[in-house]
């Protein structure tokens, strides 16, 4: 074989070998929407729990010009009858305040009046920026999202895919929000949260997961108002137990004997 036929096969087999890993190299890139789905999938709904779960819950509040302050209380959760109940610890002057959730339906106790008022999951806690809705069981991914773009991208040091989804629910509380979920572990890093216009209304960062059973769950989350700058919420949870809790603690009267 002379130098030039020589060189005419080896030309043809590396350039086969290129056509060959292409498609797996932009596959490894760049999901596919189904793909990512399943990815997003196992991740949003590893956040759900077949055993009820009790835990504190703290929340340290920033706002402009204002003193730093913090609130605490006790998260109690039965993900399988999607209930949630919380009872505020601190400060002292809002002790007893509590948060009834069953469903779509929350009910709010105002420990002085004695009085229960329904409202929405949307609802902030006390006066933070974490909401009710952000705590409590999470709807299944693909009822509650429609993935429109799918981007690599950087945050920090990781290599992140940027995911750009359409809220499906009729009481979203955004019109749009964007995913950024790590590449090598896929684990939701940041929420970017817009509003029908487009503006940015809040980013979420969450840069803390513990793992509970086979669950990974963000035990440390910053609400970051785009609205309000300088306002922002640091959610910390922590004391995390399994053990069963009675049925009593997800009824109204719970958080009128308490009181």
């Amino acid at each position: 074989m002379n130098y030039k036929t020589m060189m005419k096969k080896y030309t043809a087999v590396f350039f086969a070998a290129v056509l060959c890993t292409l498609p797996c190299s932009l596959s490894a890139q760049t999901p596919s929407t189904e793909e990512m789905y399943g990815i997003l999938e196992k991740q949003y709904e590893s956040g759900n729990f077949d055993k009820d779960i009790t835990c504190m819950l703290s929340l340290i509040i920033e706002k402009p010009n204002e003193p730093k302050s913090a609130q605490q209380y006790k998260l109690f959760r039965r993900d399988t009858k999607d209930q949630t109940t919380l009872v505020q610890l601190a400060p002292e002057a809002d002790k007893g305040t509590g948060y009834m959730q069953e469903k779509n339906n929350l009910w709010v106790y105002d420990p002085t009046s004695h009085q229960f008022t329904h409202s929405s999951l949307k609802r902030t806690i006390g006066d933070s920026d974490a909401s009710v809705s952000d705590v409590n069981k999470r709807s299944a991914f693909r009822k509650t999202y429609e993935i429109t773009d799918i981007a690599a991208s950087k945050l920090g040091k990781f290599d992140v895919y940027a995911v750009t989804l359409k809220p499906l629910l009729s009481d979203a509380k955004y019109a749009q929000e964007k995913f950024f979920v790590r590449k090598d572990d896929p684990l939701i890093l940041k929420i970017e949260s817009y509003g029908s216009s487009g503006r940015l209304m809040r980013t979420t960062l969450l840069p803390k997961y513990v793992k509970i059973g086979n669950f990974n769950w963000p035990a440390h989350s910053i609400y970051i108002n785009e609205i309000n700058k300088g306002e922002k919420t640091t959610q910390i949870l922590s004391d995390f137990d399994t053990s069963d809790i009675p049925d009593v603690v997800f009824t109204k009267a719970y958080l009128e004997k308490i009181n």
